[in-house]
């Protein structure tokens, strides 16, 4: 390092993170050995990386929970738009002490581009799991020490180096309750097998990207309506209008609302786990709903032993998927 390079305080960009609305934030050095995988794509989007900002916005955790699940819906994209543009304002704020640098998507839009390669450049995971604010638990999710799995996860790449870096927590918040496990109608996530990330979004997804794909087949190859309802009834056709004419559905995402991770919840659940199970966990492990799985899969043995799903078939989904995670 140049004796001449400036040197910017961790508190004084902290302070501003969360003076401008995250919940929580922590610094990355982009040297670091854990990141030599990460570093390229990195470069990709900003070249002049130096340092990773990594924020967190928490969820109304009871609108994650609800059984009516297109309140669930609006809440991941409410919130997430919230941290798109907390992010941004951050780093305006940033700018006015000489930081530049660049705010990663979030999520959607990504490189499709480079499909059926991975399509995304920084893992914001990776780095919330490097800057201290939680590690992936059995539901392969990033929980936070207070606000568990209920959070937004937002990376800002810049050009500064700060004099001192945040590191990996030394403990998991993941309580190993294995209530995500118990609620997942898929079987993708299990106590004791790697999680299954095909079964997971077969049917999570299916109104993005791999579900569209399957549409615009059904449509090509259908030789009437009567054969296109085969593939896509009309209940599904209006769920996927949803998804194109608003943002996109999630048909699941049950493990974040079961989980009991983050001291803001963890306490209550361990006084009373039985309310937990029957308010929360119940009432989604029994919602009367359409499965989606391969077949012959893992997935379409598990999703038939819940008489409250209807199980659907999805064919063709092999050649759809984007990168493996």
């Amino acid at each position: 390092m140049s004796t001449s390079t400036k040197i910017y305080s961790a508190g004084m960009i902290k302070k501003i993170c969360l003076e401008t609305g995250a919940d929580d934030v922590g610094l990355v050095d982009l040297d670091r050995v854990s990141l030599s995988k990460e570093r390229e794509g990195i470069f990709h989007v900003y070249s002049l990386t130096r340092s990773i900002i990594s924020i967190i916005i928490a969820n109304n955790r009871e609108n994650i929970q609800s059984s009516a699940r297109y309140v669930a819906n609006e809440e991941f994209h409410h919130t997430g738009d919230r941290t798109s543009s907390v992010s941004r304002e951050i780093l305006r704020r940033l700018n006015q002490f000489g930081i530049r640098g660049v705010v990663v998507n979030r999520g959607w839009p990504m490189a499709m581009d480079r499909y059926p390669g991975k399509i995304w450049d920084v893992s914001h995971k990776i780095m919330a799991v490097e800057a201290g604010l939680g590690h992936m638990g059995m539901n392969r999710l990033v929980l936070h020490p207070t606000y568990g799995s209920c959070v937004q996860l937002e990376s800002i790449l810049i050009n500064g180096v700060v004099d001192e870096y945040d590191h990996p927590l030394g403990e998991n918040p993941c309580i190993k309750c294995n209530l995500c496990a118990a609620v997942c109608p898929t079987g993708a996530i299990t106590k004791s097998q790697p999680f299954d990330f095909m079964a997971c979004i077969t049917h999570t997804y299916r109104d993005n990207f791999t579900g569209f794909n399957n549409l615009v087949e059904a449509i090509v190859t259908s030789h009437d309506m009567e054969e296109y309802r085969s593939h896509f009834d009309d209940r599904e056709t209006s769920f996927m209008w949803q998804s194109l004419m608003f943002k996109m559905s999630y048909r699941c995402s049950y493990c974040m609302a079961v989980c009991p991770a983050g001291e803001e919840v963890k306490p209550a659940y361990l006084e009373n786990k039985k309310e937990h199970v029957e308010r929360i966990l119940k009432p989604l492990r029994d919602r009367q709903e359409r499965v989606y799985v391969i077949a012959g899969s893992a997935a379409e043995s598990k999703a038939k032993q819940n008489t409250n799903k209807e199980v659907r078939i999805v064919k063709g989904i092999e050649r759809t998927l984007p990168y493996r995670l």
